[in-house]
């Protein structure tokens, strides 16, 4: 086994431990289905890349992903004409972003109108109850999260939610945040693959794979930070039935996956808007200090000139360098990947991917380091998102706001240990087979 093997299988225990430690209730945790969840995460990760037919499926699924993103820019241009042609104007991302999530939103909206959507859901939460022992409710919020996200995903538990015991209540909560939707999977291409078709499906594959894996590893870490404590509230199986979206019609569902799309698309663009020039006006402040105290000229050395000096990227990087370390990753790039892990909890994922692109383009990672972050990004567990999610639960019970506010931080602090294992399991397996 390699060095990098021996990091990661020790990154296993190390993020574990640190979740024990901040868990609400240490003698209550149900190790059995924390250690299922983890054989699960990992059986995931090999079944989907290395069993022939499942990753034949997955290479279908990407190339249908692709043709989808190809049928969003054409809506796209006939809105705004030439201005979405990269090789003229260059990637504009409000004119690439807002209408692929337009677009995917209404086919996402379109196939659970026709009860496509909600068919794999119920046989999904069916087998993982089955093989984890979770609760119904749990099992269809955990499932439903993968394919409509943290905003769309607690509507189909709707009538549930006000009887959830707190760790139910948790585990969907964390489900949320450690999770992506399909809506924004295609964004993240745009970053990655650099129009570059063959690196597109690459990074498809690996956005998707990541996107199950989490699901299993939002278990984990709910279950060990928010362990079940009142088993004699937990509702049968046969109450709980997939919620309805609320669509009248075919076109209804259309309208309101494009109207939900338009509307998470905005947001993110506000929120870029809104932390991309205060990050820049931090990191002025920053260099300035760092020329004032003459550390920049040292970063420089310390880092082999990967930063310019005293920043948030840099200050990221110091913290989060030994999680990337535990990932698998080679100590002299650690740096680098923390900024990223770094920007993702404290921005958002957007941020994140553009810069994993960024450093990609100029060759600052190794492809083993690059793979290892696509998994480590993907997922919406950042300070922005614990406001989404706790919206999207308290619209639906309100009575449940103070719970919601109580679990927030460490929701969100279980649902990035939750990304964080899902990137360790495949550096592990990534350095053990290549």
């Amino acid at each position: 086994m390699s060095n990098l093997a021996i990091q990661s299988f020790c990154g296993f225990f190390i993020l574990m431990l640190v979740a024990f430690v901040f868990s609400e209730n240490r003698k209550s945790i149900n190790w059995k289905l924390v250690i299922a969840a983890f054989i699960l995460q990992n059986l995931l990760y090999l079944s989907i890349t290395y069993i022939p037919a499942v990753n034949h499926l997955l290479q279908i699924i990407s190339a249908g992903l692709l043709q989808f993103m190809d049928y969003a820019n054409q809506g796209a241009a006939f809105v705004f004409g030439s201005l979405v042609d990269m090789k003229q104007h260059g990637f504009i991302f409000a004119l690439v972003v807002v209408p692929t999530i337009v677009f995917f939103g209404a086919v996402i909206s379109l196939l659970y109108f026709f009860g496509i959507i909600q068919r794999i859901i119920v046989v999904m939460a069916f087998l993982l109850r089955k093989t984890l022992k979770l609760s119904g409710v749990e099992s269809m919020i955990v499932v439903a999260d993968i394919f409509l996200g943290q905003s769309e995903g607690p509507m189909v538990i709707g009538p549930y939610v006000s009887k959830m015991t707190r760790s139910e209540l948790a585990c969907a909560f964390v489900a949320g945040l450690a999770n992506l939707s399909g809506s924004t999977l295609g964004i993240y291409l745009s970053f990655l693959g650099g129009g570059d078709h063959a690196k597109e499906m690459l990074f498809a594959q690996s956005l998707l794979t990541a996107t199950f894996m989490n699901a299993a590893s939002a278990i984990i870490f709910a279950k060990i930070v928010f362990p079940e404590t009142e088993y004699d509230k937990i509702m049968s199986e046969g109450e709980i039935k997939l919620n309805d979206l609320g669509s009248v019609s075919m076109i209804d569902a259309v309208m309101h996956g494009a109207f939900t799309g338009v509307k998470v698309g905005v947001a993110i663009c506000a929120a870029l808007m809104a932390v991309i020039p205060l990050v820049h006006a931090i990191d002025g402040i920053l260099m300035w200090f760092g020329s004032f105290a003459g550390i920049n000229q040292w970063i420089q050395t310390f880092s082999n000139k990967a930063f310019d000096g005293l920043s948030l990227e840099f200050a990221f990087g110091l913290i989060f360098r030994f999680f990337a370390f535990f990932m698998g990753v080679s100590w002299h790039e650690t740096l680098l990947v923390g900024s990223l892990l770094g920007q993702k909890v404290a921005i958002n994922e957007f941020v994140a991917y553009m810069s994993l692109g960024k450093m990609q383009a100029a060759a600052l990672l190794s492809p083993r380091s690059v793979y290892i972050s696509t998994f480590a990004l993907a997922s919406f567990s950042n300070f922005s998102s614990i406001g989404i999610s706790m919206g999207a639960f308290s619209a639906l019970a309100p009575g449940r706001q103070s719970d919601l506010a109580a679990m927030g931080f460490k929701a969100l602090f279980a649902a990035v240990l939750a990304g964080f294992m899902t990137a360790t399991v495949a550096g592990f397996w990534h350095n053990v087979i290549h």
